[in-house]
């Protein structure tokens, strides 16, 4: 049963969540990306705004509800 839970919870998660490590920023559960260019990719989720700015951005991996930002990454900013 604790495998069928486990199963459960990974494919119905709606928890919006950012984790940042030295080379990439992985969001879960976003809205909509609202600014995407080399240097600075925004993304909404509800009424927040995850700013990530720095050189060679790259969008590497995107699905309905997932995104995964790679490059030089100099600042992040949630307004």
């Amino acid at each position: 049963m604790k495998i069928m839970n486990r199963l459960d919870n990974y494919l119905y998660d709606k928890e919006y969540r950012i984790i940042i490590k030295e080379n990439y920023v992985n969001i879960v559960n976003y809205d909509e990306i609202v600014d995407f260019n080399l240097n600075k990719i925004s993304v909404k989720y509800r009424n927040k705004k995850v700013s990530i700015e720095g050189t060679n951005l790259t969008i590497n991996k995107m699905v309905e509800d997932e995104v995964l930002i790679t490059g030089n990454i100099s600042n992040i900013s949630i307004n």
